[in-house]
């Protein structure tokens, strides 16, 4: 899921207490989570490259409590 994973922890369902997280590491790259919980929409989780969110993995609804994601394919 890129270069700079987001840990479990942060995607547990139990800790999302905003509808978006980002996370920043040593190397400047920016990784989103947008959980989408309390909808059946699955969650999304990006990468931005050059000015653009680029998907790269989403939570389905059956793994949001766990986050466990699912890699997307180009």
């Amino acid at each position: 899921m890129g270069p700079s994973p987001l840990s479990l922890v942060d995607r547990l369902a139990e800790t999302q207490i905003w509808t978006i997280r980002i996370q920043f590491d040593r190397a400047c790259t920016i990784t989103k989570l947008v959980p989408n919980l309390g909808s059946e929409q699955p969650g999304e989780v990006y990468l931005r490259q050059r000015k653009h969110w680029k998907l790269v993995g989403i939570i389905k609804h059956e793994n949001k409590a766990l986050g466990l994601v699912t890699t997307v394919d180009d």
